[in-house]
């Protein structure tokens, strides 16, 4: 495969990740991709700030014969400063989600690990035409439909609150990048959440975003919107 078609294949995988949980109600801007020997990276900012954070959704493909670590600490947020942006983790962002909420729990509950379940992959096979086979991506390293929760509620009825809850929990697993290994000719990705974003009276509104990949740096200019 030419590096300008595999350039395509990772757009368009990370397109299919700007459509995928937390707040998608503005169309996603257009991809920025990266090509090196090792990888392919597409990055897309959301069109509007989460709370003054910044949201990226960032695809990897793996080029090698061998898998890939991969994960939100492989990305890192710059001002054109050089200031570094801090990244939200997923623990936190449930934190924030449980305290607007208000839900209080109840009942006992039985504890899941979601390593136990499958997570759906990229067939690392090819089509037909010699590309690799992307019709499994799901748009995210870590399930995005039938998520099964952390938690099984025991003997209780849960109220809207908690099952709204719990449907924020779960998108948020689903979506955040978490650390996975990338197989060969393979893509997975997710969302990195910024910190609130704070620049100085004359400090030029831009951000350096750098993606570690496959001993690779892939560098990208964002301009975020107002």
């Amino acid at each position: 495969m030419t590096i300008s078609r595999i350039g395509c294949l990772v757009m368009g995988l990370a397109l299919s990740v700007a459509s995928s949980v937390l707040d998608a109600a503005e169309p996603a801007p257009a991809p920025m991709t990266s090509t090196k020997d090792r990888g392919v990276v597409s990055i897309v900012p959301d069109a509007v700030l989460s709370q003054g954070r910044l949201v990226l959704k960032v695809v990897a493909f793996n080029r090698t014969r061998q898998p890939a670590a991969f994960g939100a600490a492989d990305v890192k947020i710059l001002t054109a400063a050089g200031n570094p942006v801090g990244l939200v983790s997923l623990d936190q962002l449930i934190a924030e989600a449980t305290k607007a909420s208000g839900s209080k729990r109840r009942g006992s509950s039985v504890e899941h690990n979601p390593a136990d379940y499958s997570r759906p992959q990229l067939p690392a096979g090819e089509s037909a035409a010699g590309e690799p086979d992307v019709s499994g991506y799901t748009g995210a390293g870590n399930p995005t439909s039938g998520v099964v929760s952390t938690h099984t509620n025991v003997g209780t009825n849960e109220s809207p609150a908690d099952a709204r809850l719990r449907g924020e929990i779960d998108a948020l697993r689903a979506g955040i990048l978490q650390s996975t290994l990338i197989p060969s000719a393979s893509a997975a990705g997710g969302q990195v959440v910024s910190e609130k974003l704070k620049f100085a009276r004359k400090e030029e509104r831009a951000l350096r975003v750098l993606v570690d990949f496959n001993g690779e740096r892939h560098e990208f200019t964002v301009v975020p919107p107002q």
